[in-house]
């Protein structure tokens, strides 16, 4: 399982605004149409965490949609 995005979707990372240090807060989409959210990229690359879980529930390559997940 792979937690590496794409480089289309770390480009539409890289644009958005940062949680906090090098880190991004978004919302995805998979393939199979579930959602996440609280999912959280380091760098614009890699997920490190989603939600309160303690594994990634999913692998990076199923991800067909990603936006900001941030509110304030």
């Amino acid at each position: 399982m792979t937690k590496e995005l794409s480089r289309e979707l770390e480009d539409k990372v890289r644009e958005m605004p940062e949680s906090s240090y090098g880190a991004h807060k978004v919302k995805v989409r998979l393939k199979d149409g579930t959602i996440y959210h609280s999912v959280f990229i380091a760098w614009s690359s890699e997920i490190v965490k989603v939600g309160d879980s303690t594994s990634i529930p999913f692998d990076a390559s199923d991800i067909v949609e990603i936006e900001n997940d941030d509110l304030g």
